[in-house]
């Protein structure tokens, strides 16, 4: 991508040259970046297209609480003020509530007041929580709350959304909408969210920013105009280790910033004393809450590629004729309207791995809400074969009734394993067809077994699924829970307050149920139930 070294160091000195601290100890200091801060600006601010515009469009900064968040959010606001040459430029700050929202804007009140650059370019209208150009007073900052009526007037320029993962209700999700969409007419948008973490279950939003910041630094997916960054610890440190500390706060004076690290050791004191971490985990290390664990890393997942790779879906002839004939065990994941199907043909193979080839639906008409809410490139996919696409917003479950078929064509299928929800009526017709099917329990006894074996694959190389970035995609969202007794299954996804997405996990787990038990030679065929 091109890059401006002079558009980089212009708003770095915006902040080192023009600015001021507003608070305690380093009022009317210079502010002066810290690493964290300077890698989003520089990024953000530096990278531009041929015509001169800025190629990042949103940034998703999550940072521990205590970390400089508010003033660099106040700086932010000022800095695109300032440097926009186009006429009504409208800055929003954000918040969930006004409380939140009126903390960045009297920073930013303070910093004008500080400035003599910027006292002769602005104007502070406190009545209206505006800061205002002085030679256009339609271009302008203000502080607003996500849980209010913005009215027609909003076409916003950059917003600076602080704290999003307390933006949980409904009518906050839809101002989201309002904020980020209201502007496309401009020629260039910004949108910078910044948030401690919160509790995956009530934060959907900054869950979404948060999964797609994780996947885009995993390399699941791609996307040139999005900017992110996570700091925290993960939950398998030690959270009473200062290196953990470290780790998760980028503000320290050991990461290059302000932050006493005996400020931390007094808050993992306290919470201590109190018999209770959670809150310490949340806010000091920026630990999500949540009670699913993630069961794939991503660079193990990247490595099964090892042996082929798909170039493209449908899958070229030269790599379709290795599984012509072939021995395999057919997953079927059905949905309705909102998730994908999916279907997995799960292939044995003589070293005692297993090939995985993917196909998967969703109904055309929901594609772009889809692709918005969980920020995910489906039309992209859909583009290059990767997902099939069904007229209308009902999956036509006639199209995956086909796929079967064409693997029992194809492949020397054994069985087609279902999950029992939403499949009976199509899994009945096969059965009256002459067709094996097995139905699948979906309950930790029922799947423990394929959802470890799956796990193991991955983590040494012998699940190999060829890149399909759908697949890739559902692989990073997979999570599992336990039933207390070691037996764990996949979670599946509140479709009501989650975006993530395991179709294509849980049917390649419902085929390796039953390919596992067939290669084990321990169980019978009579001793799962055939549907019918």
């Amino acid at each position: 991508m091109p890059f401006s070294e002079q558009h980089a160091s212009a708003a770095c000195n915006f902040f080192e040259l023009i600015l001021k601290h507003t608070q305690d100890e380093w009022y009317g200091k210079p502010f002066l970046l810290m690493p964290w801060q300077e890698e989003a600006v520089v990024q953000t601010f530096g990278l531009l297209d041929s015509a001169g515009n800025r190629i990042i469009q949103m940034v998703y900064e999550e940072v521990p609480k205590k970390s400089g968040k508010t003033e660099w959010a106040a700086g932010l606001a000022l800095l695109v003020l300032i440097l926009s040459v186009e006429p009504g430029c409208q800055v929003y700050g954000a918040a969930a509530a006004t409380r939140q929202a009126m903390n960045v804007y009297r920073a930013a009140c303070k910093m004008v007041e500080q400035s003599p650059l910027l006292r002769k370019r602005l104007r502070i209208m406190r009545g209206t929580n505006r800061i205002v150009k002085r030679n256009d007073p339609d271009s302008f900052y203000a502080a607003i709350a996500a849980d209010g009526d913005f009215g027609d007037g909003v076409n916003p320029s950059c917003v600076i959304a602080d704290e999003v993962h307390r933006w949980k209700t409904r009518k906050h999700l839809e101002n989201w909408d309002v904020l980020t969409n209201g502007g496309f007419t401009r020629r260039q948008t910004l949108t910078i969210a910044i948030t401690t973490a919160g509790v995956q279950s009530e934060s959907p939003l900054a869950w979404r920013l948060h999964e797609k910041t994780r996947k885009i630094n995993d390399k699941v997916v791609l996307d040139p105009t999005f900017f992110g960054r996570i700091y925290g610890a993960s939950v398998d440190d030690d959270p009473s280790s200062p290196a953990t500390w470290i780790k998760a706060n980028p503000s320290l004076k050991e990461n290059g910033g302000f932050l006493n690290i005996e400020k931390v050791r007094q808050q993992y004191v306290s919470h201590l004393a109190e018999g209770d971490l959670s809150s310490f985990k949340r806010y000091f290390l920026n630990i999500w809450d949540q009670k699913e664990n993630r069961a794939i890393d991503m660079n193990l997942w990247r490595a099964c590629r090892r042996d082929w790779e798909a170039a493209g879906w449908p899958l070229p002839h030269d790599l379709l004729s290795r599984f012509v004939n072939r021995k395999c065990w057919v997953g079927v994941d059905i949905s309705m309207t909102t998730d994908l199907s999916a279907v997995a043909a799960v292939f044995p193979r003589d070293d005692g791995g297993y090939d995985v080839l993917p196909f998967c639906w969703m109904p055309a008409a929901t594609l772009k809400r889809r692709q918005v809410q969980d920020g995910m490139p489906y039309e992209r996919w859909v583009e290059e074969g990767w997902i099939e696409t069904c007229t209308g917003r009902v999956i036509d479950n006639s199209l995956i009734k086909a796929r079967i078929k064409y693997c029992l064509e194809m492949f020397d299928v054994q069985e087609v394993c279902f999950d029992r929800y939403n499949s009976r009526e199509m899994s009945t017709s096969l059965v009256d067809e002459g067709v094996p099917c097995v139905e699948i329990p979906q309950t930790c006894p029922g799947l423990n077994e394929a959802t470890k074996k799956l796990i193991s694959l991955v983590a040494t190389g012998d699940l190999v699924h060829g890149g399909h970035p759908v697949m890739a995609h559902h692989a990073s969202c997979l999570c599992t829970t336990s039933d207390g007794n070691d037996l764990i299954k996949p979670v599946k996804p509140d479709r009501e307050k989650d975006f993530s997405r395991i179709d294509l996990l849980a049917a390649t787990i419902d085929g390796l149920a039953r390919a596992i038990v067939f290669e084990d030679k321990r169980v019978s065929y009579t001793e799962l139930r055939s549907v019918g």
